[in-house]
């Protein structure tokens, strides 16, 4: 593998990020991260936690300084970063300067989809069900997804198969 292989998944929550960065960092031999994983071990504390103790500026603040200390400290890897990181403190255009950034789209349908099948506390979807939630899914999607398609590869739905994203991403990046 080339040197400094930096990938950074970015999309909305429940788009992948991480289901399909495993596997592709498996692919790519190299270490994968997931951000929010990352940050409740370095503050012993869940996301949710961090977003209703300390607020949701703190917990981009811990973000930034955990996207930055990854980013520092590993040559090679692939990040599943939270839906929010690229959205908050220059974060995307910092992903674009010392990686490859790569938006994983997906339709608000098959985000409500996703949401729904997995077990994950989402902090800003709690109490949200229903026609709710496919209608805050779709508002904060109108608010990210322009922040998204900052990204340097875009991949919709058809192509979220981790040998896929991998022949994509080996394909633009010559690896």
């Amino acid at each position: 593998m080339n040197e400094n292989v930096k990938i950074f998944l970015t999309g909305f929550m429940g788009s992948g990020k991480t289901a399909y960065g495993k596997p592709l960092s498996e692919l790519l031999n190299t270490v994968f991260f997931d951000l929010d994983d990352y940050i409740e071990k370095k503050y012993n504390s869940r996301i949710t936690k961090i977003f209703t103790e300390e607020g949701e500026n703190v917990f981009r603040k811990y973000e930034y300084e955990a996207l930055h200390e990854i980013t520092i400290n590993n040559r090679n890897f692939v990040l599943a970063t939270g839906g929010g990181t690229p959205c908050y403190n220059n974060n995307i255009e910092y992903m674009n300067v010392h990686g490859t950034s790569v938006y994983l789209k997906c339709t608000v349908d098959e985000l409500y989809e996703n949401i729904l099948l997995s077990n994950s506390e989402r902090p800003l979807l709690q109490g949200k069900q229903g026609d709710e939630l496919r209608k805050h899914i779709r508002q904060l999607l109108s608010i990210r997804e322009p922040i998204y398609e900052q990204s340097k590869i875009i991949l919709t739905g058809e192509y979220h198969d981790p040998q896929k994203i991998f022949e994509i991403i080996t394909k633009k990046l010559l690896i």
